[in-house]
């Protein structure tokens, strides 16, 4: 009997690890099976699949709102899975903008839930209202190809906006008074004034956390 339940025991471990090894880690780096993480975490969202862009329109929508829930309908396109931003490691120089990466920004923040204050770590507090460099890829929703004015910029092209997404692993851009930009594929590096502006969508949980206002692209 004992030798029994050691055999169900091992064949129970098998197909928990095999659970990990497959499923996907989404926005997030993944965590090795192996690993007392790994075996605690299940994948929480498969890869975004490569969309064609919004088709090009004369104006951005009407209101934030209504642009984030055009925004969160639309896939990043994504010719590379998990693809991550080129890191910009020069030292600034003397009145420059600090460099800055998602990773200072990330409130360890699960998918589909609902900002506290107390979530903020020192180093983001340290942040807010600063002016801020950063990389990452634009949302496959901007308003249009050309003349967008506003869009979501995300830690990697496997992230989203919106259901599922994680609040912390994104920042809205709103550009410049008077200057706009063209709907890019690339990794882009985007500099603003970091501000701490909750975002909550049409399902009631939090779909960002943070605004990059008066934002120019390098």
């Amino acid at each position: 009997m004992r030798n029994d339940l050691r055999i169900v025991y091992l064949w129970i471990n098998l197909a928990a690890g095999l659970l990990v090894a497959f499923g996907t880690a989404g926005c997030s780096p993944p965590i090795a099976a192996s690993s007392p993480e790994g075996l605690k975490t299940q994948a929480a969202a498969a890869p975004t699949v490569a969309d064609e862009p919004v088709p090009a329109s004369s104006e951005p929508p009407a209101n934030s709102a209504e642009n984030a829930a055009i925004a969160a309908s639309e896939p990043v396109e994504a010719p590379k899975a998990n693809r991550p931003p080129r890191a910009d490691r020069l030292p600034p120089k003397p009145g420059e903008a600090e460099k800055i990466t998602f990773d200072d920004l990330n409130l360890q923040m699960q998918a589909n839930i609902v900002y506290r204050p107390f979530m903020v770590t020192d180093r983001v507090q340290e942040l807010d209202g600063k002016r801020v460099s950063i990389s990452g890829f634009m949302h496959g929703a901007a308003a249009g190809l050309k003349g967008v004015k506003e869009f979501v910029l995300l830690k990697n092209t496997e992230c989203k906006f919106g259901p599922d997404g994680q609040a912390d692993h994104l920042a809205r851009i709103y550009l410049k008074s008077g200057t706009t930009t063209k709907y890019m594929l690339s990794d882009i590096v985007v500099e603003g004034t970091l501000r701490i502006e909750p975002f909550t969508g049409p399902d009631g949980n939090t779909w960002s956390i943070y605004n990059l206002e008066d934002a120019r692209i390098r």
